[in-house]
């Protein structure tokens, strides 16, 4: 009996050893004890070595609860510190402030109450670098979500032309192929309201080749404002991509809009998209790298556009749209420059700052207006502008007089397959087929025709250009048939007869002094185009 209880009260005492990590970290001492306990008697060794055992089973247990605890420790240490460098990480106005603002601030932040975990986690995820996917919208695109905090669109456009040349009896020898435009846009967006857009012409040989460089911020969603280089707002087929004329040269009342140039505009739809305007303040001289006047007043350009039965069920007049532009700046005699071009790309009325015997000496001011229409009714589209351009007050060293020039021209393309040509924001859009080229289709054909008048005062001849070198007056017939392989490749046939009321100078060769003059100009031009 004595035995029993010398036992028992050494296992109660083995057992608060074991659980005493102070005592426990002792494991030899422990051993020892149980040897005394065992060459005493009070132990049989079997009991000992059972003891022995579940001391060791024990000792397992609590390694590994203790591993635990350290590895849950390390974790919430590490939380801490996160939450701290979010408590402590400077707001923008605490790091412009400095100097004393900052001591305030640093004082501040110790009585701030802690960041919850959310904000803290949300925080974090917003410093943290924009994950940009690739995707392909009209050209391949890098995107961050849903494409509006941040994108980057790579474009291009390439036309390559063969025209052929027919003069009555004369053969300039003008037939060939041509690189008619070869182009690269960079185009996107940055923190949702602003865009951007760079175009760069690699065709021909001139010094100019930046065609747009601008920044486009939208502030509402009816009034949005422009900075760089881009179209003066004027004109519906200036304001009209090159690709998507469906003739393989604009009209000659082209020459006449004042195209690029360098300034700032507003622009926006209002009255549920019934209302297109753009209006702005240009330095008047064309693109940056353009010969520019001595004048420092900018030149104002704007545009209005109506689509007075827009959305009112009228279908006859749902596509029908009405548009007037103007353009106003003083100028001196280095903007009075005027070239006008046929569909063969012949100059006929060329203005380079010299009058007929005298060169200019000055000029008051240059004005242009515009009138447009555009209508769409199924597979039709009908456009029609009517432009003038004066200079005031042009002087030379014997006289002073005034320019007008006007153009008009009329256009309609009909979709044969059945397509919809359509308007948008005032201007006309891309056309896609309804069954494209390789993908179990034969693309969209269009036939498109044209009528266009160019005419200069008669009193040209005797004030402003030489009788043969340039023209006043050309009319232009232009028939095309258009196929649209798909919506970024596309095939033209273009045929324009362009008569002059005069014979014009078509070539000159230097050698032998050979004239070749003409009073009608007929060109065929075919055409590939792929635009994205």
């Amino acid at each position: 009996m004595k035995k029993q209880w010398i036992a028992l009260v050494v296992m109660i005492f083995i057992t608060i050893c074991a659980w005493s990590p102070a005592i426990w970290a002792g494991q030899s001492a422990i051993e020892k004890l149980i040897e005394i306990f065992e060459q005493r008697g009070a132990l049989t060794p079997s009991e000992a070595a059972a003891i022995k055992a579940s001391l060791v089973s024990e000792q397992e247990e609590l390694r590994q609860i203790k591993k635990q605890l350290e590895q849950k420790q390390k974790e919430l240490d590490e939380r801490e510190i996160k939450l701290k460098a979010g408590e402590r990480t400077p707001t923008p106005a605490q790091q412009i402030s400095g100097g004393e603002g900052a001591g305030l601030s640093a004082v501040s932040e110790r009585k701030e109450t802690p960041v919850p975990k959310e904000e803290a986690k949300k925080e974090t995820q917003e410093k943290e670098s924009i994950r940009l996917e690739p995707v392909y919208r009209d050209g391949f695109c890098l995107e961050s979500g849903d494409g509006n905090l941040f994108s980057m669109c790579l474009g291009g456009a390439l036309q390559s032309d063969y025209r052929y040349y027919d003069y009555q009896d004369a053969d300039p020898d003008k037939n060939r192929f041509d690189i008619r435009r070869a182009r690269l846009l960079l185009s996107g967006k940055m923190l949702r309201n602003f865009g951007y857009k760079f175009q760069y012409e690699f065709q021909g040989a001139g010094s100019r080749r930046l065609l747009d460089a601008y920044v486009d911020t939208e502030l509402m969603p009816f009034v949005s404002l422009k900075a760089g280089q881009f179209k003066e707002p004027f004109g519906l087929e200036h304001m009209t991509d090159d690709e998507e004329i469906p003739f393989a040269e604009r009209s000659m009342g082209f020459y006449l809009t004042p195209q690029r140039d360098v300034g700032a505009s507003a622009h926006g739809s209002v009255w549920n998209g019934r209302i297109h305007y753009g209006f702005g303040l240009f330095n008047g001289d064309g693109q940056d790298d353009a010969t520019g006047g001595d004048v420092d007043s900018p030149e104002f350009a704007g545009r209005l556009v109506l689509e007075p039965f827009k959305g009112l069920g009228l279908t006859l007049l749902e596509g029908l749209q009405l548009g007037g532009s103007l353009s106003y700046a003083s100028i001196d005699r280095n903007n009075v420059q005027i070239g006008v071009k046929t569909a063969g790309l012949t100059t006929f009325f060329d203005v380079a700052s010299m009058a007929k015997f005298n060169i200019i000496r000055q000029a008051d001011s240059r004005r242009r207006y515009g009138v447009e229409l555009g209508w769409t009714y199924g597979p039709l589209m009908l456009m029609g502008e009517y432009f003038s351009l004066n200079y005031y007050d042009v002087a030379t060293s014997s006289s002073s007089f005034d320019i007008k020039i006007e153009d008009y021209y009329v256009s309609l393309l009909w979709m044969i397959t059945g397509e919809k040509p359509r308007f948008k924001d005032g201007v006309f859009q891309r056309i896609e087929p309804g069954k494209k080229v390789f993908f179990n289709g034969w693309g969209g054909l269009g036939l498109a025709l044209r009528y266009d008048v160019f005419e200069a005062d008669e009193s040209v001849y005797d004030t402003l250009i030489r009788t043969g070198d340039s023209v006043r007056k050309a009319e232009a017939y232009s028939i095309a048939l258009n196929w649209f392989l798909n919506e970024y490749a596309r095939l033209i046939l273009d045929f324009t007869r362009t008569e002059f009321d005069l014979p014009l100078l078509i070539l000159r060769d230097p050698l032998t002094g050979t004239s070749i003059y003409s009073d009608k100009e007929d060109v065929i031009t075919a055409r590939f185009q792929i635009g994205f």
